[in-house]
Protein backbone atom coordinates (compact mmCIF):
# COMPACT_ATOMS: atom_id res chain seq x y z
CA UNK A 1 0.00 0.00 0.00
CA UNK A 2 1.62 3.24 -1.12
CA UNK A 3 1.13 6.47 0.81
CA UNK A 4 -0.28 9.39 -1.17
CA UNK A 5 2.37 11.65 -2.66
CA UNK A 6 1.83 15.29 -1.74
CA UNK A 7 3.87 18.44 -2.03
CA UNK A 8 4.95 20.21 1.15
CA UNK A 9 2.53 23.05 0.36
CA UNK A 10 -0.33 20.55 0.07
CA UNK A 11 0.64 18.97 3.40
CA UNK A 12 0.87 22.42 4.97
CA UNK A 13 -2.58 23.40 3.68
CA UNK A 14 -4.06 20.18 5.06
CA UNK A 15 -2.36 20.75 8.42
CA UNK A 16 -3.67 24.33 8.61
CA UNK A 17 -7.19 23.09 7.92
CA UNK A 18 -6.90 20.34 10.55
CA UNK A 19 -6.05 22.85 13.29
CA UNK A 20 -8.93 25.13 12.36
CA UNK A 21 -6.95 27.70 10.42
CA UNK A 22 -7.45 29.26 7.01
CA UNK A 23 -4.43 29.95 4.85
CA UNK A 24 -4.37 33.04 2.67
CA UNK A 25 -2.26 33.82 -0.35
CA UNK A 26 1.18 35.11 0.64
CA UNK A 27 2.35 38.49 -0.64
CA UNK A 28 4.76 38.89 -3.56
CA UNK A 29 8.28 37.46 -3.17
CA UNK A 30 10.53 39.40 -0.81
CA UNK A 31 14.09 39.48 -2.08
CA UNK A 32 16.73 38.56 0.50
CA UNK A 33 18.84 41.52 -0.71
CA UNK A 34 16.36 44.01 0.70
CA UNK A 35 17.86 45.87 3.61
CA UNK A 36 14.52 46.97 5.04
CA UNK A 37 12.98 43.86 6.55
CA UNK A 38 9.30 43.42 6.20
CA UNK A 39 6.74 40.65 5.90
CA UNK A 40 3.03 40.34 5.32
CA UNK A 41 1.26 43.58 6.11
CA UNK A 42 -1.01 43.04 9.12
CA UNK A 43 -3.54 45.49 7.67
CA UNK A 44 -4.25 42.91 4.95
CA UNK A 45 -6.17 40.96 7.58
CA UNK A 46 -8.32 43.75 8.98
CA UNK A 47 -8.47 43.40 12.78
CA UNK A 48 -6.61 40.08 12.88
CA UNK A 49 -2.98 39.40 13.50
CA UNK A 50 -1.18 36.67 11.56
CA UNK A 51 1.52 34.04 11.65
CA UNK A 52 3.44 33.60 8.43
CA UNK A 53 5.73 30.76 7.42
CA UNK A 54 8.69 32.16 5.50
CA UNK A 55 11.45 30.35 3.64
CA UNK A 56 14.81 32.03 4.16
CA UNK A 57 17.60 30.46 2.10
CA UNK A 58 16.45 26.88 2.71
CA UNK A 59 15.30 27.30 6.32
CA UNK A 60 11.71 27.94 7.36
CA UNK A 61 10.81 30.59 9.94
CA UNK A 62 7.55 31.55 11.63
CA UNK A 63 6.80 35.26 11.97
CA UNK A 64 4.05 36.74 14.13
CA UNK A 65 2.56 40.11 13.14
CA UNK A 66 0.08 41.90 15.43
CA UNK A 67 -3.25 43.39 14.41
CA UNK A 68 -2.74 46.87 12.94
CA UNK A 69 -5.04 48.65 15.33
CA UNK A 70 -2.99 47.42 18.30
CA UNK A 71 0.21 48.87 16.95
CA UNK A 72 -1.18 52.38 17.20
CA UNK A 73 1.44 53.98 14.96
CA UNK A 74 1.52 55.70 11.62
CA UNK A 75 2.22 53.53 8.59
CA UNK A 76 5.99 54.11 8.62
CA UNK A 77 6.23 53.50 12.35
CA UNK A 78 3.99 50.45 12.09
CA UNK A 79 6.37 48.73 9.74
CA UNK A 80 9.24 49.21 12.14
CA UNK A 81 7.16 47.79 14.99
CA UNK A 82 6.32 44.56 13.18
CA UNK A 83 8.87 41.75 13.65
CA UNK A 84 9.74 40.17 10.35
CA UNK A 85 12.41 38.31 8.41
CA UNK A 86 13.76 38.42 4.90
CA UNK A 87 12.58 35.56 2.76
CA UNK A 88 9.77 34.14 0.68
CA UNK A 89 6.38 33.83 2.43
CA UNK A 90 4.83 30.39 1.89
CA UNK A 91 1.55 30.63 3.82
CA UNK A 92 -0.05 33.19 6.12
CA UNK A 93 -2.67 32.33 8.73
CA UNK A 94 -4.89 35.10 10.12
CA UNK A 95 -5.32 34.67 13.87
CA UNK A 96 -7.20 36.28 16.71
CA UNK A 97 -4.71 36.96 19.50
CA UNK A 98 -5.38 35.02 22.69
CA UNK A 99 -5.12 36.94 25.98
CA UNK A 100 -2.46 35.51 28.28
CA UNK A 101 -5.07 33.95 30.57
CA UNK A 102 -6.60 32.01 27.64
CA UNK A 103 -3.43 30.47 26.22
CA UNK A 104 -3.80 27.19 28.13
CA UNK A 105 -7.40 26.96 26.96
CA UNK A 106 -6.12 27.34 23.41
CA UNK A 107 -3.58 24.55 24.00
CA UNK A 108 -6.33 22.29 25.39
CA UNK A 109 -8.47 23.00 22.32
CA UNK A 110 -5.49 22.12 20.10
CA UNK A 111 -5.11 18.83 21.98
CA UNK A 112 -8.71 17.94 21.22
CA UNK A 113 -8.19 18.85 17.58
CA UNK A 114 -5.03 16.77 17.22
CA UNK A 115 -6.28 13.84 19.32
CA UNK A 116 -10.07 13.83 19.00
CA UNK A 117 -10.69 10.26 20.23
CA UNK A 118 -9.11 10.49 23.67
CA UNK A 119 -9.28 7.45 25.90
CA UNK A 120 -8.70 3.73 25.41
CA UNK A 121 -9.54 2.16 22.06
CA UNK A 122 -9.33 -1.40 20.78
CA UNK A 123 -8.30 -2.67 17.33
CA UNK A 124 -11.15 -4.72 15.87
CA UNK A 125 -11.98 -5.69 12.30
CA UNK A 126 -9.29 -3.44 10.89
CA UNK A 127 -10.19 -0.26 12.79
CA UNK A 128 -9.93 1.40 16.20
CA UNK A 129 -13.17 1.54 18.21
CA UNK A 130 -13.85 2.58 21.84
CA UNK A 131 -12.77 -0.12 24.28
CA UNK A 132 -15.62 -1.84 26.12
CA UNK A 133 -16.39 -0.64 29.63
CA UNK A 134 -16.71 -4.21 30.97
CA UNK A 135 -13.60 -6.16 32.10
CA UNK A 136 -11.49 -7.39 29.21
CA UNK A 137 -11.20 -11.17 29.12
CA UNK A 138 -7.75 -11.50 27.57
CA UNK A 139 -4.76 -13.35 28.98
CA UNK A 140 -2.30 -11.32 26.94
CA UNK A 141 -2.69 -7.73 25.72
CA UNK A 142 -0.70 -5.45 23.42
CA UNK A 143 -0.87 -1.79 24.44
CA UNK A 144 0.22 1.04 22.11
CA UNK A 145 0.92 4.58 23.34
CA UNK A 146 1.46 7.39 20.82
CA UNK A 147 3.64 10.48 21.06
CA UNK A 148 3.29 14.26 20.72
CA UNK A 149 3.19 14.41 16.95
CA UNK A 150 0.67 11.65 16.55
CA UNK A 151 -2.38 9.70 17.63
CA UNK A 152 -2.97 5.96 17.89
CA UNK A 153 -4.13 5.68 14.29
CA UNK A 154 -0.50 6.30 13.32
CA UNK A 155 0.66 2.85 14.44
CA UNK A 156 -1.78 1.05 12.19
CA UNK A 157 -1.48 3.30 9.14
CA UNK A 158 2.32 3.17 9.26
CA UNK A 159 2.49 -0.60 9.80
CA UNK A 160 -0.07 -1.18 7.07
CA UNK A 161 2.14 0.75 4.62
CA UNK A 162 4.62 -2.14 4.30
CA UNK A 163 4.43 -5.88 3.70
CA UNK A 164 6.36 -6.58 6.91
CA UNK A 165 4.04 -4.34 8.90
CA UNK A 166 0.92 -6.01 7.56
CA UNK A 167 2.33 -9.41 8.43
CA UNK A 168 3.10 -8.23 11.96
CA UNK A 169 -0.43 -6.87 12.47
CA UNK A 170 -1.91 -10.20 11.36
CA UNK A 171 0.41 -12.14 13.69
CA UNK A 172 -0.31 -9.79 16.59
CA UNK A 173 -4.06 -10.19 16.18
CA UNK A 174 -3.62 -13.96 16.26
CA UNK A 175 -1.34 -14.01 19.33
CA UNK A 176 -2.81 -11.28 21.56
CA UNK A 177 -6.23 -11.49 23.12
CA UNK A 178 -6.62 -7.75 22.52
CA UNK A 179 -4.72 -4.88 20.92
CA UNK A 180 -5.36 -1.65 22.82
CA UNK A 181 -4.37 1.91 21.92
CA UNK A 182 -4.32 4.76 24.43
CA UNK A 183 -5.13 8.20 23.01
CA UNK A 184 -4.21 11.07 25.29
CA UNK A 185 -3.65 14.84 25.26
CA UNK A 186 0.03 15.59 24.76
CA UNK A 187 0.35 19.37 25.03
CA UNK A 188 -1.81 20.70 27.86
CA UNK A 189 -0.78 18.11 30.47
CA UNK A 190 2.40 16.35 31.57
CA UNK A 191 3.14 12.65 30.89
CA UNK A 192 2.63 11.68 34.54
CA UNK A 193 -0.96 12.95 34.33
CA UNK A 194 -1.43 10.86 31.19
CA UNK A 195 -0.07 7.91 33.19
CA UNK A 196 -2.79 8.38 35.83
CA UNK A 197 -5.42 8.37 33.08
CA UNK A 198 -3.80 5.29 31.54
CA UNK A 199 -4.05 3.38 34.82
CA UNK A 200 -7.73 4.27 35.09
CA UNK A 201 -8.34 3.19 31.48
CA UNK A 202 -6.69 -0.19 32.17
CA UNK A 203 -8.80 -0.91 35.26
CA UNK A 204 -10.64 -3.75 33.51
CA UNK A 205 -7.51 -5.42 32.10
CA UNK A 206 -6.17 -8.33 34.15
CA UNK A 207 -3.99 -10.07 31.57
CA UNK A 208 -0.25 -9.75 30.94
CA UNK A 209 0.66 -6.65 28.92
CA UNK A 210 3.29 -5.86 26.29
CA UNK A 211 3.75 -2.14 25.61
CA UNK A 212 4.87 -0.42 22.41
CA UNK A 213 5.34 3.33 22.80
CA UNK A 214 6.55 6.02 20.44
CA UNK A 215 8.23 9.33 21.28
CA UNK A 216 6.61 11.08 24.28
CA UNK A 217 4.45 7.98 24.74
CA UNK A 218 7.58 6.42 26.25
CA UNK A 219 7.45 8.93 29.09
CA UNK A 220 3.78 8.09 29.68
CA UNK A 221 4.70 4.40 29.91
CA UNK A 222 7.70 5.19 32.12
CA UNK A 223 5.61 7.14 34.62
CA UNK A 224 3.01 4.37 34.63
CA UNK A 225 5.73 1.83 35.48
CA UNK A 226 7.25 4.23 38.03
CA UNK A 227 4.10 4.63 40.10
CA UNK A 228 3.27 1.00 40.99
CA UNK A 229 3.92 -2.64 40.10
CA UNK A 230 2.26 -3.53 36.80
CA UNK A 231 1.45 -6.75 34.95
CA UNK A 232 3.89 -5.91 32.17
CA UNK A 233 6.23 -8.35 30.43
CA UNK A 234 7.89 -6.17 27.77
CA UNK A 235 8.16 -2.50 26.85
CA UNK A 236 9.50 -1.26 23.51
CA UNK A 237 10.51 2.40 23.55
CA UNK A 238 10.67 3.75 19.97
CA UNK A 239 12.47 7.09 19.63
CA UNK A 240 11.43 8.06 23.16
CA UNK A 241 12.86 11.11 24.99
CA UNK A 242 13.41 9.22 28.24
CA UNK A 243 16.05 11.73 29.29
CA UNK A 244 14.31 14.61 27.53
CA UNK A 245 14.95 16.25 24.18
CA UNK A 246 16.78 19.43 23.23
CA UNK A 247 13.81 20.31 21.04
CA UNK A 248 11.61 20.85 24.12
CA UNK A 249 13.94 23.25 25.89
CA UNK A 250 11.74 26.20 26.93
CA UNK A 251 14.32 28.75 25.82
CA UNK A 252 14.37 27.14 22.36
CA UNK A 253 10.62 26.95 21.81
CA UNK A 254 10.61 29.49 18.99
CA UNK A 255 13.58 27.83 17.31
CA UNK A 256 11.92 24.43 17.75
CA UNK A 257 8.87 25.52 15.74
CA UNK A 258 11.15 26.77 12.96
CA UNK A 259 13.22 23.57 13.04
CA UNK A 260 10.19 21.27 12.90
CA UNK A 261 8.69 23.16 9.97
CA UNK A 262 11.99 22.91 8.10
CA UNK A 263 12.31 19.22 8.97
CA UNK A 264 8.75 18.54 7.79
CA UNK A 265 9.56 20.12 4.46
CA UNK A 266 12.62 17.88 4.17
CA UNK A 267 10.46 14.81 4.88
CA UNK A 268 7.93 15.94 2.27
CA UNK A 269 10.57 16.47 -0.39
CA UNK A 270 12.28 13.18 0.40
CA UNK A 271 9.19 10.98 0.56
CA UNK A 272 5.99 12.88 -0.20
CA UNK A 273 4.29 10.69 2.44
CA UNK A 274 1.42 12.74 3.82
CA UNK A 275 0.93 10.28 6.70
CA UNK A 276 4.23 11.39 8.24
CA UNK A 277 4.30 15.05 7.19
CA UNK A 278 0.76 16.23 7.94
CA UNK A 279 0.64 15.13 11.62
CA UNK A 280 3.99 16.82 12.24
CA UNK A 281 2.92 20.03 10.53
CA UNK A 282 -0.46 19.98 12.29
CA UNK A 283 1.23 20.17 15.68
CA UNK A 284 3.74 22.80 14.59
CA UNK A 285 1.14 24.92 12.81
CA UNK A 286 -1.29 24.61 15.71
CA UNK A 287 1.33 25.77 18.21
CA UNK A 288 2.44 28.64 15.99
CA UNK A 289 -1.18 29.69 15.55
CA UNK A 290 -1.99 29.43 19.27
CA UNK A 291 1.24 30.84 20.71
CA UNK A 292 2.13 33.35 18.00
CA UNK A 293 1.62 36.39 20.19
CA UNK A 294 3.02 34.86 23.39
CA UNK A 295 6.22 33.67 21.70
CA UNK A 296 6.53 36.79 19.52
CA UNK A 297 7.63 34.57 16.64
CA UNK A 298 10.31 36.20 14.52
CA UNK A 299 11.31 38.69 17.23
CA UNK A 300 14.77 38.98 18.78
CA UNK A 301 13.32 39.38 22.26
CA UNK A 302 13.81 37.06 25.26
CA UNK A 303 10.89 34.74 25.92
CA UNK A 304 8.51 35.75 28.68
CA UNK A 305 8.06 33.35 31.59
CA UNK A 306 4.54 32.63 30.38
CA UNK A 307 5.92 31.31 27.09
CA UNK A 308 8.19 28.92 28.97
CA UNK A 309 5.33 27.17 30.75
CA UNK A 310 2.63 27.57 28.11
CA UNK A 311 2.93 23.97 26.90
CA UNK A 312 3.25 21.67 29.94
CA UNK A 313 3.40 18.56 27.75
CA UNK A 314 6.51 19.87 26.02
CA UNK A 315 8.15 21.36 29.11
CA UNK A 316 8.00 17.92 30.76
CA UNK A 317 10.30 16.60 28.01
CA UNK A 318 12.85 19.37 28.27
CA UNK A 319 16.49 18.25 28.32
CA UNK A 320 17.56 20.69 31.00
CA UNK A 321 19.30 20.17 34.32
CA UNK A 322 16.39 21.43 36.40
CA UNK A 323 13.61 19.30 34.86
CA UNK A 324 11.88 18.40 38.12
CA UNK A 325 9.74 15.70 36.51
CA UNK A 326 12.62 13.77 34.95
CA UNK A 327 14.62 14.04 38.16
CA UNK A 328 11.79 12.34 40.05
CA UNK A 329 11.10 9.80 37.31
CA UNK A 330 14.61 8.37 37.69
CA UNK A 331 15.28 9.10 41.37
CA UNK A 332 14.76 5.46 42.45
CA UNK A 333 14.16 2.00 40.96
CA UNK A 334 10.74 1.41 39.47
CA UNK A 335 8.34 -1.03 41.18
CA UNK A 336 7.72 -2.66 37.79
CA UNK A 337 10.55 -4.58 36.18
CA UNK A 338 9.60 -5.61 32.63
CA UNK A 339 12.09 -6.49 29.92
CA UNK A 340 13.07 -3.20 28.31
CA UNK A 341 13.73 -2.86 24.60
CA UNK A 342 14.51 0.23 22.54
CA UNK A 343 14.50 1.35 18.93
CA UNK A 344 16.83 4.31 18.53
CA UNK A 345 18.09 6.30 15.57
CA UNK A 346 20.51 8.91 14.34
CA UNK A 347 19.32 10.62 11.17
CA UNK A 348 22.04 11.69 8.77
CA UNK A 349 20.86 12.26 5.19
CA UNK A 350 23.12 12.02 2.19
CA UNK A 351 24.62 15.38 1.27
CA UNK A 352 23.54 14.80 -2.33
CA UNK A 353 19.86 14.61 -1.34
CA UNK A 354 18.34 17.89 -2.49
CA UNK A 355 15.49 17.60 0.01
CA UNK A 356 17.93 17.80 2.92
CA UNK A 357 20.36 20.48 1.79
CA UNK A 358 19.49 22.47 4.90
CA UNK A 359 20.68 19.65 7.15
CA UNK A 360 24.32 20.67 6.98
CA UNK A 361 23.33 24.00 8.49
CA UNK A 362 21.35 22.34 11.28
CA UNK A 363 24.11 19.89 12.16
CA UNK A 364 27.28 21.95 11.65
CA UNK A 365 28.11 23.91 14.79
CA UNK A 366 30.21 26.47 12.92
CA UNK A 367 27.45 27.18 10.45
CA UNK A 368 24.92 27.47 13.26
CA UNK A 369 26.66 30.57 14.51
CA UNK A 370 26.75 32.02 11.03
CA UNK A 371 23.09 31.39 10.31
CA UNK A 372 21.74 32.48 13.68
CA UNK A 373 20.14 31.06 16.79
CA UNK A 374 17.22 29.53 14.92
CA UNK A 375 19.50 26.66 13.93
CA UNK A 376 20.97 25.98 17.38
CA UNK A 377 19.03 23.09 18.90
CA UNK A 378 20.88 19.79 18.85
CA UNK A 379 24.53 19.43 19.83
CA UNK A 380 24.70 15.66 19.25
CA UNK A 381 23.18 12.89 17.07
CA UNK A 382 19.39 12.95 16.86
CA UNK A 383 16.47 11.65 14.79
CA UNK A 384 15.14 15.14 13.91
CA UNK A 385 13.10 15.33 17.15
CA UNK A 386 14.89 13.46 19.96
CA UNK A 387 18.57 13.33 20.93
CA UNK A 388 19.79 9.78 20.29
CA UNK A 389 21.67 9.77 23.59
CA UNK A 390 18.42 10.44 25.50
CA UNK A 391 16.43 7.51 24.09
CA UNK A 392 17.39 4.97 26.76
CA UNK A 393 17.15 7.22 29.79
CA UNK A 394 19.73 9.16 31.78
CA UNK A 395 23.03 7.84 33.07
CA UNK A 396 24.63 8.63 36.41
CA UNK A 397 26.39 11.98 36.27
CA UNK A 398 24.60 13.08 33.11
CA UNK A 399 24.35 16.85 32.85
CA UNK A 400 20.71 16.63 31.79
CA UNK A 401 19.61 15.15 35.12
CA UNK A 402 20.94 16.49 38.43
CA UNK A 403 19.29 14.13 40.90
CA UNK A 404 21.52 12.99 43.76
CA UNK A 405 20.83 9.43 42.61
CA UNK A 406 19.85 8.29 39.13
CA UNK A 407 18.18 4.98 38.51
CA UNK A 408 19.57 3.88 35.16
CA UNK A 409 17.42 1.74 32.89
CA UNK A 410 18.95 -1.56 31.87
CA UNK A 411 18.87 -2.57 28.21
CA UNK A 412 20.60 -5.71 26.94
CA UNK A 413 22.53 -5.09 23.74
CA UNK A 414 20.35 -7.64 21.95
CA UNK A 415 17.27 -5.64 22.89
CA UNK A 416 18.41 -2.39 21.25
CA UNK A 417 17.59 -1.85 17.58
CA UNK A 418 19.67 0.99 16.20
CA UNK A 419 19.54 2.99 12.99
CA UNK A 420 22.96 4.60 13.00
CA UNK A 421 23.71 7.49 10.61
CA UNK A 422 20.62 6.55 8.62
CA UNK A 423 19.91 8.62 5.49
CA UNK A 424 16.19 7.82 5.53
CA UNK A 425 15.02 6.75 9.03
CA UNK A 426 13.85 9.60 11.23
CA UNK A 427 11.44 10.26 14.07
CA UNK A 428 8.22 10.00 12.07
CA UNK A 429 8.83 6.84 10.03
CA UNK A 430 10.32 4.23 12.40
CA UNK A 431 7.31 1.93 11.99
CA UNK A 432 7.83 1.61 8.24
CA UNK A 433 11.19 -0.06 8.81
CA UNK A 434 11.62 -3.84 8.74
CA UNK A 435 14.06 -3.70 11.68
CA UNK A 436 11.48 -1.92 13.84
CA UNK A 437 8.78 -4.39 12.87
CA UNK A 438 11.10 -7.28 13.75
CA UNK A 439 11.69 -5.75 17.20
CA UNK A 440 7.93 -5.71 17.73
CA UNK A 441 7.57 -9.22 16.36
CA UNK A 442 10.14 -10.52 18.84
CA UNK A 443 7.54 -9.94 21.58
CA UNK A 444 5.09 -12.41 20.08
Amino acid sequence: MNAPVMSFEDCLDQAITEVGGAAVEPPPRIRSSQRRRRGVRPEDFSTLGSVTLIEDDGLLRWVYEPPPQRVGLRRRGRRRAVPSIDGVPIRSIPIADLPANQVLEGIEALDHTLTPNQGMRIWRSGKLVPAPAKPLDAKRVLLMIHGTFSKSDMFFSELAATQEGNAYLAAAQAKYGAILAFDHPTLAVSPWINALDLEAALAGVAGRIDVVCHSRGGLVAAWWLRMAKRNVDNVVFVGSPLAGTSLASPAALRQALDHLATAAKGVALASGAASTVVPLMSVVTGLAKTLGKVLQLGADLPLADLAVVSVPGLAAQSRVSNNAELVRLFASPWPSNPRLRAVIGNFKPAETDAGWRFWRRLSNIGDQVKYGAASVLFDAPNDLVVDTGCMMGPVSGAAAITAAKVHELLFDDADVTQFENSPHVHHTNYFREAKTVKALGDLI
